[in-house]
C-alpha cells in the first residue's frame, strides 16, 4: 500500500504529561510508514490552593492521584511538609506516577538517614477499583487515609474507603479545565484531519465531546480502559483500538498492533 501521507496520531494527555510518549511514538514512524504524531491536550491543569492544609503525619496510607498531584504537592508545599508527607506509606494508582513519588521518596531517604528507604505501591489494575483490592487495603478499619488529588473525581475511591471503615482526607493541589479558546480551535481543526485521538481519562473524552460540539460521530478514538470505552461508545465516537492500561509502554504497544492489525505494516 502506499502510504505517502501519514497515519495520524494525537496524544491528548496534559501539558507536563506527554513528552515522553510523543517521543516513543515517534520512533515507530518510518520511511515506509511515516506518522505524524501532535500533541493537543484536552484537559489544562491550574493550581489550586484554596483548601486549607491538614495534617501530614499519622497516615496508615497517603494516595497520589496522578503524577499532577505529585507535582502540584511538591510545589505548594514548603519543604518541611512535602519531607513530612513522604513519610507515611506511599500509594499511587499508576505506575508512571509511583515511579515519579519513588524519586522523591528515595532522594529523602538519602538526605535523611533516620528515614528507612520505602517502596510507592501500587496496583496491577491501574485504576481506583484496583487500588482498592490491594492487600494493604483490606483491613483498614479505624485507619486515617490521604488522597492528594485534583478538585472532583475519584469519589469512588473515598467512598471505598470509607466503606471499609477508614477515616478519608482528601488534598487537592490542582482543577482540570477545558482549554483555552486557542487550544480548542486547533482541537477542532486537527479533528477535520481524522485523526486518532489517543483519550486516557474520561474528562478528556468529555471535553472531546463538547469541543466537537456533542457530534462527535466518525472521530476516531484510541482508549485505555473499559470505562472510557463504555463512555465513549455511548457518546458516539468511534473506538479503534484499546490499550491493556493508560502507562506510555502499553500505548505504544497498542498503537503498533493497531497499526499492524490494520495492514498498514508489514509483519
Amino acid at each position: 500500500m502506499n502510504h505517502s501521507i501519514p497515519l495520524h496520531f494525537i496524544v491528548t494527555r496534559p501539558i507536563n504529561r506527554a513528552t515522553n510518549l510523543v517521543d516513543r511514538l515517534c520512533k515507530i514512524s518510518t520511511d515506509a510508514l511515516p506518522l505524524q504524531i501532535n500533541h493537543c491536550p484536552l484537559i489544562a491543569i491550574t493550581d489550586y490552593t484554596e483548601q486549607a492544609l491538614p495534617v501530614l503525619s499519622g497516615f496508615a496510607g497517603v494516595i497520589f492521584i496522578s503524577g499532577n498531584a505529585v507535582d502540584l504537592a511538591r510545589k505548594q508545599l514548603s519543604i518541611d511538609d512535602w519531607e513530612r508527607l513522604l513519610q507515611n506509606p506511599l500509594y499511587a494508582i499508576g505506575q508512571q506516577t509511583a515511579a515519579t513519588l519513588q524519586f522523591d521518596r528515595d532522594r529523602l531517604s538519602e538526605q535523611l538517614t533516620s528515614i528507612a528507604p520505602a517502596k510507592v505501591a501500587y496496583p496491577q489494575q491501574m485504576n481506583s477499583e484496583g487500588l482498592l483490592k490491594m492487600s494493604q487495603l483490606q483491613t483498614i478499619n479505624g485507619q486515617s487515609w490521604l488522597i492528594v488529588k485534583g478538585v472532583g473525581g475519584r469519589d469512588k475511591l473515598k467512598t471505598g474507603l470509607e466503606s471499609a471503615g477508614a477515616t478519608v482526607t482528601e488534598l487537592c493541589v490542582y482543577q482540570r479545565k477545558l482549554p483555552d479558546l486557542m487550544a480548542q480551535e486547533q482541537i477542532a481543526y486537527y479533528n477535520q484531519l481524522n485523526p486518532y485521538w489517543l483519550v486516557t481519562s474520561l474528562q478528556a473524552l468529555n471535553h472531546l465531546w463538547r469541543i466537537l460540539k456533542q457530534q462527535p460521530k466518525g472521530c476516531r478514538i484510541i482508549v485505555s480502559s473499559d470505562r472510557i470505552a463504555v463512555e465513549a461508545d455511548k457518546l458516539d465516537f468511534k473506538v479503534v483500538a484499546q490499550s491493556v492500561d493508560a502507562t506510555d509502554q502499553q500505548l505504544v504497544e497498542c498503537v503498533k498492533s493497531f497499526i499492524q492489525q490494520a495492514q498498514l505494516i508489514q509483519v
